[in-house]
Protein backbone atom coordinates (compact mmCIF):
# COMPACT_ATOMS: atom_id res chain seq x y z
CA UNK A 1 0.00 0.00 0.00
CA UNK A 2 1.38 3.00 -0.88
CA UNK A 3 1.66 6.08 1.14
CA UNK A 4 -1.28 7.78 -0.16
CA UNK A 5 -3.33 5.34 0.03
CA UNK A 6 -2.51 4.78 3.71
CA UNK A 7 -3.32 8.38 4.26
CA UNK A 8 -7.07 8.00 2.33
CA UNK A 9 -7.64 4.62 4.65
CA UNK A 10 -6.21 6.36 7.63
CA UNK A 11 -8.37 9.80 7.21
CA UNK A 12 -10.38 10.66 10.49
CA UNK A 13 -9.56 7.71 12.26
CA UNK A 14 -7.59 7.53 15.69
CA UNK A 15 -4.28 6.36 15.20
CA UNK A 16 -4.79 3.37 17.69
CA UNK A 17 -7.90 2.11 15.33
CA UNK A 18 -5.85 2.78 12.28
CA UNK A 19 -2.91 0.66 13.14
CA UNK A 20 -2.66 -3.30 11.90
CA UNK A 21 -3.66 -5.81 14.56
CA UNK A 22 -0.56 -7.48 16.12
CA UNK A 23 1.57 -9.77 14.10
CA UNK A 24 2.78 -13.63 16.04
CA UNK A 25 6.22 -14.34 14.87
CA UNK A 26 4.63 -17.59 13.82
CA UNK A 27 2.28 -15.84 12.08
CA UNK A 28 5.19 -13.77 10.25
CA UNK A 29 6.94 -16.63 9.61
CA UNK A 30 3.90 -18.27 7.74
CA UNK A 31 3.70 -15.43 5.25
CA UNK A 32 7.46 -15.54 4.90
CA UNK A 33 7.37 -18.87 4.29
CA UNK A 34 4.10 -18.37 1.80
CA UNK A 35 6.19 -16.02 0.02
CA UNK A 36 9.17 -17.95 -0.26
CA UNK A 37 7.23 -20.96 -1.84
CA UNK A 38 5.90 -18.74 -4.51
CA UNK A 39 9.25 -17.11 -5.15
CA UNK A 40 10.96 -20.65 -5.21
CA UNK A 41 8.32 -21.74 -7.90
CA UNK A 42 8.53 -18.88 -10.07
CA UNK A 43 11.89 -18.10 -10.23
CA UNK A 44 13.30 -20.92 -8.94
CA UNK A 45 15.82 -22.11 -6.38
CA UNK A 46 18.74 -20.28 -7.95
CA UNK A 47 17.15 -16.97 -9.05
CA UNK A 48 15.31 -16.69 -6.13
CA UNK A 49 17.00 -13.45 -4.06
CA UNK A 50 16.57 -12.76 -0.40
CA UNK A 51 14.72 -9.21 -1.76
CA UNK A 52 11.92 -11.25 -3.97
CA UNK A 53 11.13 -13.42 -0.48
CA UNK A 54 11.02 -9.72 1.33
CA UNK A 55 9.17 -8.29 -1.24
CA UNK A 56 5.96 -11.09 -1.71
CA UNK A 57 6.08 -11.28 2.08
CA UNK A 58 5.60 -7.42 2.29
CA UNK A 59 8.50 -6.69 4.59
CA UNK A 60 12.10 -5.02 4.59
CA UNK A 61 14.99 -7.70 4.04
CA UNK A 62 16.22 -6.57 7.90
CA UNK A 63 13.07 -7.75 8.85
CA UNK A 64 13.74 -10.81 6.98
CA UNK A 65 17.22 -11.22 7.96
CA UNK A 66 16.13 -11.34 11.63
CA UNK A 67 14.19 -14.23 10.83
CA UNK A 68 16.20 -16.18 8.36
CA UNK A 69 19.86 -16.20 7.61
CA UNK A 70 19.74 -16.77 4.24
CA UNK A 71 18.17 -18.56 1.34
CA UNK A 72 19.12 -22.01 2.53
CA UNK A 73 18.01 -21.54 5.74
CA UNK A 74 14.55 -20.30 4.34
CA UNK A 75 14.20 -23.73 1.66
CA UNK A 76 15.01 -25.78 5.30
CA UNK A 77 12.39 -24.24 6.77
CA UNK A 78 10.37 -24.85 4.47
CA UNK A 79 10.78 -28.47 4.17
CA UNK A 80 10.56 -28.60 7.63
CA UNK A 81 6.94 -26.93 7.49
CA UNK A 82 5.99 -29.60 4.38
CA UNK A 83 6.80 -32.88 6.02
CA UNK A 84 4.39 -31.25 9.54
CA UNK A 85 2.00 -30.91 7.59
CA UNK A 86 2.15 -33.68 5.10
CA UNK A 87 2.15 -36.10 8.51
CA UNK A 88 -0.61 -34.37 10.03
CA UNK A 89 -2.57 -34.43 6.64
CA UNK A 90 -1.50 -38.00 5.74
CA UNK A 91 -2.69 -39.30 9.55
CA UNK A 92 -6.31 -37.88 8.80
CA UNK A 93 -6.58 -38.77 5.39
CA UNK A 94 -6.08 -42.19 6.50
CA UNK A 95 -8.49 -41.90 9.88
CA UNK A 96 -11.22 -40.88 7.47
CA UNK A 97 -14.47 -43.15 8.27
CA UNK A 98 -16.02 -45.09 5.61
CA UNK A 99 -13.00 -45.76 2.94
CA UNK A 100 -11.92 -48.37 1.39
CA UNK A 101 -8.21 -49.75 1.95
CA UNK A 102 -7.82 -48.32 -1.66
CA UNK A 103 -9.43 -44.96 -1.20
CA UNK A 104 -7.45 -44.81 2.31
CA UNK A 105 -4.32 -45.06 0.53
CA UNK A 106 -4.83 -42.91 -2.21
CA UNK A 107 -6.16 -40.00 -0.33
CA UNK A 108 -2.97 -40.55 2.25
CA UNK A 109 -1.12 -40.32 -1.13
CA UNK A 110 -2.46 -37.55 -2.14
CA UNK A 111 -2.26 -35.78 1.29
CA UNK A 112 1.26 -36.44 1.51
CA UNK A 113 1.70 -34.12 -1.57
CA UNK A 114 0.48 -30.72 0.05
CA UNK A 115 1.64 -27.76 -2.61
CA UNK A 116 5.11 -29.39 -3.10
CA UNK A 117 4.55 -31.45 -6.14
CA UNK A 118 1.89 -29.67 -7.84
CA UNK A 119 5.07 -26.92 -7.87
CA UNK A 120 7.55 -29.25 -9.00
CA UNK A 121 5.01 -30.97 -11.63
CA UNK A 122 3.39 -27.58 -13.30
CA UNK A 123 5.92 -25.20 -13.47
CA UNK A 124 8.98 -25.00 -15.38
CA UNK A 125 11.38 -24.93 -12.12
CA UNK A 126 10.15 -28.25 -10.85
CA UNK A 127 13.38 -30.13 -11.82
CA UNK A 128 15.62 -27.12 -10.25
CA UNK A 129 13.27 -27.79 -7.38
CA UNK A 130 13.61 -31.37 -6.97
CA UNK A 131 17.75 -31.07 -7.06
CA UNK A 132 17.83 -28.20 -4.07
CA UNK A 133 15.28 -30.67 -2.40
CA UNK A 134 18.17 -33.05 -2.30
CA UNK A 135 21.22 -31.08 -1.96
CA UNK A 136 19.71 -28.62 0.51
CA UNK A 137 17.36 -30.50 2.77
CA UNK A 138 18.35 -34.17 1.85
CA UNK A 139 18.82 -34.57 5.72
CA UNK A 140 15.53 -33.34 6.69
CA UNK A 141 13.60 -35.60 4.16
CA UNK A 142 15.10 -38.49 5.06
CA UNK A 143 13.83 -38.12 8.35
CA UNK A 144 10.42 -37.04 6.90
CA UNK A 145 9.95 -39.86 4.86
CA UNK A 146 11.03 -42.23 7.82
CA UNK A 147 8.52 -40.58 10.01
CA UNK A 148 5.61 -41.18 6.97
CA UNK A 149 6.89 -44.76 6.90
CA UNK A 150 6.03 -45.15 10.75
CA UNK A 151 3.18 -43.25 10.62
CA UNK A 152 1.62 -45.49 7.59
CA UNK A 153 2.95 -48.59 9.12
CA UNK A 154 1.62 -47.85 12.19
CA UNK A 155 -2.03 -47.98 10.55
CA UNK A 156 -1.45 -51.04 8.98
CA UNK A 157 -0.13 -52.78 11.75
CA UNK A 158 -3.74 -52.71 12.71
CA UNK A 159 -4.92 -54.75 10.41
CA UNK A 160 -3.72 -58.15 9.08
CA UNK A 161 -0.69 -58.11 6.46
CA UNK A 162 -1.35 -61.19 4.01
CA UNK A 163 1.93 -64.04 4.96
CA UNK A 164 5.17 -63.41 3.14
CA UNK A 165 4.93 -59.63 2.85
CA UNK A 166 7.06 -58.85 5.60
CA UNK A 167 5.78 -56.78 8.39
CA UNK A 168 3.67 -53.57 8.37
CA UNK A 169 6.36 -51.45 8.22
CA UNK A 170 8.02 -53.30 5.42
CA UNK A 171 4.77 -52.97 3.46
CA UNK A 172 4.57 -49.04 4.74
CA UNK A 173 8.17 -48.74 3.13
CA UNK A 174 7.78 -50.53 0.10
CA UNK A 175 4.85 -48.29 -0.65
CA UNK A 176 6.32 -45.15 0.01
CA UNK A 177 9.60 -46.01 -2.10
CA UNK A 178 6.93 -46.87 -4.92
CA UNK A 179 5.55 -43.28 -4.31
CA UNK A 180 8.34 -41.65 -4.12
CA UNK A 181 9.46 -43.08 -7.81
CA UNK A 182 6.31 -41.73 -9.50
CA UNK A 183 7.75 -38.41 -9.25
CA UNK A 184 10.94 -39.59 -12.21
CA UNK A 185 8.43 -41.33 -14.20
CA UNK A 186 5.80 -39.51 -14.95
CA UNK A 187 4.88 -36.56 -17.81
CA UNK A 188 2.76 -34.19 -15.52
CA UNK A 189 0.36 -34.09 -12.51
CA UNK A 190 -2.52 -35.43 -14.08
CA UNK A 191 -0.12 -38.45 -14.74
CA UNK A 192 0.89 -38.16 -11.20
CA UNK A 193 -2.19 -38.94 -10.02
CA UNK A 194 -3.06 -41.33 -11.91
CA UNK A 195 -0.10 -43.19 -10.93
CA UNK A 196 -0.70 -42.60 -7.71
CA UNK A 197 -4.37 -44.36 -8.61
CA UNK A 198 -2.86 -47.65 -9.79
CA UNK A 199 -0.37 -47.45 -6.69
CA UNK A 200 -3.20 -47.55 -4.34
CA UNK A 201 -5.14 -49.96 -6.36
CA UNK A 202 -2.29 -52.58 -6.66
CA UNK A 203 -1.13 -52.31 -2.55
CA UNK A 204 -4.90 -52.07 -1.43
CA UNK A 205 -5.71 -55.61 -3.64
CA UNK A 206 -1.96 -57.13 -2.56
CA UNK A 207 -3.18 -56.48 1.53
CA UNK A 208 -6.59 -57.84 1.01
Amino acid sequence: MSIDNLEDVCQGVPMAEAAPPPVTVTERLDVILDAAFRAFATYGYRRTAMDDIAKGAGISRSTLYLHFRNKEDIFRSLAIRYFDEALRDMGAALERPGQSLEQALLAAFIAKDGKFMEAVLTTAHGEELMDAGFSVTGDLASAGEARMVQLLGDWLARRPIPPGLGTAHDVAATIMTAIKGLKTSVRGMDDYRAGQARLAALFARALA
